[in-house]
């Protein structure tokens, strides 16, 4: 039987898994509907959506190799990154128009909402316990 401690780890090497495909997902889907998701930052009021959609890709796509390589710094930094677009989202559904979450490329075209908010609380929660773990 496993110790408890590598138990743990092992858990927290699997949230920092997830949180890898999550992150990939995202990045790949943005860039598969790069022009859908251009135009999804331009609807969201963010300033040069183009630059601003390579440098989401990016910090994405480089989230989910810390997260593979170094599991414990990935979290740290993938829990900074949830925080960030939580916020924004926060701010997003306050908003009196609606507005399409392009968080997932063109593949999520729903309303910021509560909902939006509740998934990334589910992230930040995995981030965390993998950070800790």
């Amino acid at each position: 039987m496993l110790a408890y401690a590598a138990v743990v780890e092992l858990v927290g090497r699997i949230l920092a898994g997830v949180l890898a495909i999550v992150f990939g997902w995202a990045a790949g889907a943005k860039l598969g509907s790069r022009d859908e998701t251009v135009a999804g930052f331009a609807d969201l009021g963010l300033p040069f959506p183009a630059v601003f959609m390579k440098l989401v890709v990016g910090a994405e796509i480089g989230t989910a190799l810390v997260l593979l390589m170094a599991p414990r710094w990935g979290a740290i930094l993938a829990f900074a990154l949830l925080a960030g677009f939580t916020v924004y989202l926060a701010q997003l559904v306050r908003s009196p128009n609606p507005i399409a979450c392009r968080c997932f490329g063109a593949a999520s075209s729903e309303t910021v909402s509560a909902r939006s908010l509740l998934r990334n609380g589910v992230f930040l929660v995995m981030a965390a316990l993998a950070a800790v773990l």
